[in-house]
């Protein structure tokens, strides 16, 4: 396959983590985890200063100190390093979610990060997911791709997902956070949620996974011999 970009956005829930991962395996691409990478940069500046406020300079200080890679294994995992360690497990902790949002919206580590993903999108071809994929970091990709599903489904499927994790979460209480994660997505002052000129919108409320990632193939297919 050509070295292209797929970039895939797309609101909480709506699946596109986990298809363009699938994807990712079937079609030969390497899955980017953006969304690990912000993760790692809060580990790190937890880590290194105990919280994290509004003020530092933690685009400058991840760009000094950091060193990270990602690992794309042919099963649909990934790994995350950071200066040489493994912090894939580490920056799933609910510590991590709890702080991540002053750290994602940080102008200064978006422009870190961003350069970052581009920088490793010369490497490999690449599949990669977020929710400025497509308008902020790879406007000119081969191919966009807007996951979407209604708030009701994307509601269902967490709650499936909480439930093989063994935990019985209130699927009233997820869609509430999944309507103010979508509006706080949108009206973020940098790398907010926008449907990418160009991309295809996929609304995969009545679609299964396999659906999903068949459309994907289809997709990634034509855009690589255009």
């Amino acid at each position: 396959m050509k070295k292209i970009i797929v970039a895939v956005d797309g609101p909480a829930g709506s699946g596109k983590s986990s298809v363009s991962k699938l994807a990712a395996v079937k079609s030969g691409l390497k899955y980017i985890d953006s969304g690990a990478i912000y993760r790692c940069i809060t580990w790190y500046m937890l880590d290194k200063f105990g919280t994290v406020e509004k003020g530092r300079e933690y685009g400058v200080i991840a760009a000094e100190e950091m060193s990270i890679r990602q690992r794309f294994n042919k099963d649909g995992t990934s790994q995350t390093l950071v200066n040489g360690k493994d912090v894939s497990e580490l920056i799933r902790d609910e510590k991590i979610t709890g702080n991540i949002g002053i750290i994602s919206d940080d102008k200064g580590v978006r422009e870190f990060v961003n350069e970052l993903l581009r920088s490793w999108s010369q490497e490999d071809a690449i599949i990669m997911d977020g929710r400025d994929i497509g308008t902020v970091v790879f406007p000119d990709a081969d191919l966009k791709i807007y996951c979407d599903a209604s708030v009701d489904v994307r509601a269902q499927r967490r709650h499936l997902e909480y439930l093989d994790k063994g935990k019985n979460v209130d699927v009233n209480e997820i869609k509430k956070q999944i309507i103010l994660r979508d509006e706080q997505d949108r009206s973020r002052t940098f790398g907010a949620l926008k449907i990418a000129e160009g991309a295809v919108i996929l609304d995969t409320s009545a679609m299964t996974r396999e659906q999903v990632i068949d459309t994907f193939l289809d997709l990634i297919r034509n855009a690589a011999v255009d």
